[in-house]
């Protein structure tokens, strides 16, 4: 016999317990805390911040901004902006420690710490920022539970207003209660916390180390030297002929991070070293038939990893033939040619998949003579020197000189070099992996703990 279910179609409460008077607000579900702890209003836990500052129009300040979804507290633009430039002059001023939220975007986690180098910063009215009262509560658990998604659920059941500009109801926000323990133990919920995130960070300090290492390995292989120098501009300079490689006035002035003139083995052009090297087109996005097809489209956002195994974006056999798209195959090597990340890095990837590619991007499929994984890796390790050899002068948006890249010196040893370096870095790779899984692991442990001793349903399995 099929169960019957109840509804409850009047709900009633009483006037004297609305805080917000909203259907959602009253009709959400309650949070379930265990009931380890007492739970305490918000209100009694902080002491909201009245310090007041009339802007004085000569005198600096620096502004604040709060990142969505529990990211921190941070200074709004790079430089401290002078009073006359700021439209709002009664403004409220924050000090280090204090916990601040943005009434709009607070539903959305913008809420954190005011940390030391925002202290004395200046905020308008649509923040609100407090003291906490340390007599109850240690600052850092503070900053721990305000991070959990039960906290955000508060705020956002704390909102109200039009989809676009929902606020939070202050008053209706202090009420709210939370579950408070002894000073004792948020110390040492905070401390395992802690610990465990220390532990990942040293992991991610190890992952990001075998970078440098695989650097390492492959100049002292190739015999590589890296200067670290800049030469002193001069008005005069002398040039050895036998050591120039181009006459360019704009080559000579560039910097060098490695030299190659004593590498172990010869070196070959790039040219000399692929059998094609090609660009690709963006379909139309007009066309809805283009798109969300099966044939991979790689663009510069899918260059992220050294290995591509998906396309964020597909398109249709349509698109690819009225586009005039070529499918390249498994094992091409790709490199970003036109993007503002050209500032400062050189993305390259090998495919693991089928894909064509946008106008950003090239391809290259080597040749018999230079091992693929090889070159990925080579022009991995040697980014900065494609930069100073082949980015473009004078452009709007950064780019890659296609002649002066296909110039740039391969160091080339025999296959069987070549594949024993590849190896290796492969295995470096591998630790480097197993690094980050278990410190991303640790991260999501501490974050489990934490909330498995606060909540009933947090969301998250404990390992």
């Amino acid at each position: 016999m099929q169960a019957k279910v109840g509804y409850k179609y009047i709900h009633e409460a009483r006037f004297k317990d609305l805080s917000n008077w909203s259907a959602s607000f009253i009709l959400r579900n309650q949070l379930q805390y265990k009931d380890s702890y007492s739970l305490m209003p918000i209100g009694s836990l902080l002491i909201r911040n009245r310090e007041k500052e009339v802007l004085n129009d000569s005198k600096a300040y620096k502004q604040v901004t709060i990142k969505l979804y529990g990211k921190g507290v941070v200074q709004r633009g790079d430089e401290f902006i002078l009073g006359k430039d700021i439209g709002t002059k009664n403004q409220f001023r924050v000090s280090a420690g204090q916990f601040i939220m943005s009434k709009i975007d607070a539903r959305n986690g913008a809420f954190g710490i005011v940390p030391p180098e925002l202290d004395g910063a200046i905020t308008t009215q649509d923040f609100l920022s407090y003291n906490i009262n340390t007599n109850i509560v240690v600052p850092e658990f503070f900053v721990l539970i305000t991070g959990t998604k039960h906290f955000a659920e508060l705020c956002q059941r704390a909102s109200s207003g039009t989809t676009g500009r929902q606020r939070v109801d202050e008053k209706a926000f202090l009420s709210f209660k939370i579950p408070v323990p002894s000073i004792l133990n948020q110390g040492l919920l905070v401390d395992d916390f802690n610990s465990k995130i220390k532990k990942g960070n040293e992991l991610v300090k190890n992952a990001s180390n075998i970078d440098s290492d695989i650097e390492r390995l492959v100049c002292s292989r190739l015999g590589v030297e890296k200067t670290n120098q800049r030469e002193a501009k001069q008005r005069f300079r002398i040039i050895r002929y036998k050591n120039l490689e181009r006459w360019s006035i704009s080559f000579l002035n560039r910097d060098s991070t490695y030299n190659f003139k004593n590498s172990n083995y010869p070196s070959r052009r790039i040219k000399e070293l692929i059998n094609r090297f090609e660009g690709g087109a963006t379909p139309s996005k007009s066309r809805k038939d283009f798109w969300n097809g099966s044939i991979n489209w790689i663009s510069p956002k899918d260059m992220k990893e050294l290995f591509i195994e998906r396309s964020e974006d597909k398109i249709t056999e349509t698109g690819l033939k009225k586009s005039r798209l070529k499918v390249y195959p498994k094992g091409t090597l790709l490199c970003v040619f036109r993007s503002g990340i050209l500032k400062h890095s050189f993305p390259v990837a090998l495919t693991k998949i089928e894909a064509c590619i946008n106008q950003d991007l090239k391809a290259l499929v080597p040749n018999a003579e230079i091992d693929s994984y090889y070159l990925l890796y080579y022009l991995s390790v040697f980014q900065k020197a494609v930069l100073e050899r082949a980015s473009k002068v004078g452009v709007t948006v950064e780019s890659i000189n296609s002649n002066e890249f296909l110039e740039f010196p391969v160091i080339t040893p025999p296959i069987s070099i070549q594949q024993k370096i590849a190896n290796e870095i492969n295995e470096l790779l591998r630790k480097k992996k197993l690094f980050e899984k278990r410190a991303e692991e640790l991260f999501i442990e501490a974050t489990a703990y934490f909330e498995s001793q606060i909540f009933l349903d947090h969301g998250i399995k404990v390992q």
